[in-house]
């Protein structure tokens, strides 16, 4: 399960330029509140996570991550709060925060509510999108495909891809519960598209679940959906057990 156990508090990073230079972008002095601020800073903190310059288990303060961001610590607390209850921190009393630390059964946990929400989703979009629906998805995939040795872009692409699958499937409870699943994937770390040949396989996937959709065969779609969840599942476990020299449970 997740690990709580306490780790050394890492040196303070100097202030990330990138993340300086989106901040600027986004705020002016008429309209920077405290609300969009924070909002913006759980934005920045959530990707320093995913991209693995905030490392799981790292301790954080809203002094440092105020420095560090170049705010007040006002919006850091708001968005502090904000990724604690979507459980990508763990509030320790009298310590600070700390990065939630996932565990190879805590992934496999993850990965089998998101297989029932995916294959769910991909039944209901076969049922329900509208043709310009799956023109859009259609869209993406012909993107993807032009994508596919840009990993950054096909991340996006990814991202979209799912998410006009859900949307496609007008099923707001659904969506409500893809949310809050999707709200611990930061956590994984970096993506399994970085590997050419899993963002290969993984185009290859969604092509056979669009198909499934165009052809609205609920049952098809729902075992391409889901069967493309358990490959990403079975590729991060084996990046695991790589990474560590033996898988934990």
């Amino acid at each position: 399960m997740a690990t709580r156990s306490r780790s050394k508090k890492q040196s303070s990073h100097a202030p990330d330029q990138l993340a300086l230079a989106r901040l600027t972008s986004r705020q002016s002095p008429a309209t920077a509140d405290a609300r969009s601020l924070g909002e913006v800073a759980a934005l920045e903190i959530r990707r320093a996570i995913q991209e693995g310059r905030l490392a799981t288990g790292t301790h954080l303060t809203e002094t440092d991550i105020a420095e560090w961001l170049g705010m007040s610590r006002t919006p850091v607390r708001e968005a502090m709060r904000k990724l604690e209850s979507e459980g990508l921190l763990l509030n320790q009393p009298f310590r600070g925060a700390m990065v939630m630390r996932l565990d190879a059964e805590d992934i496999r946990q993850l990965f089998a509510v998101r297989e029932l929400l995916e294959s769910a989703a991909a039944g209901w979009c076969a049922q329900n999108a509208t043709a310009a629906e799956i023109e859009v998805m259609r869209d993406l995939s012909r993107q993807e495909a032009e994508a596919l040795a840009d990993p950054r872009a096909l991340m996006g692409l990814n991202r979209r891809f799912h998410d006009a699958i859900l949307d496609a499937a007008h099923n707001h409870f659904l969506r409500k519960a893809a949310i809050g699943v999707q709200a611990s994937f930061p956590l994984l770390g970096n993506s399994n598209l970085l590997d050419k040949p899993r963002a290969r396989a993984a185009h290859a996937q969604h092509l056979t679940i669009l198909e499934a959709i165009e052809a609205r065969d609920v049952t098809r779609a729902e075992a391409a959906a889901r069967e493309h969840v358990r490959h990403s599942l079975e590729y991060r476990l084996a990046r695991i057990g790589r990474d560590s020299g033996v898988l934990r449970s």
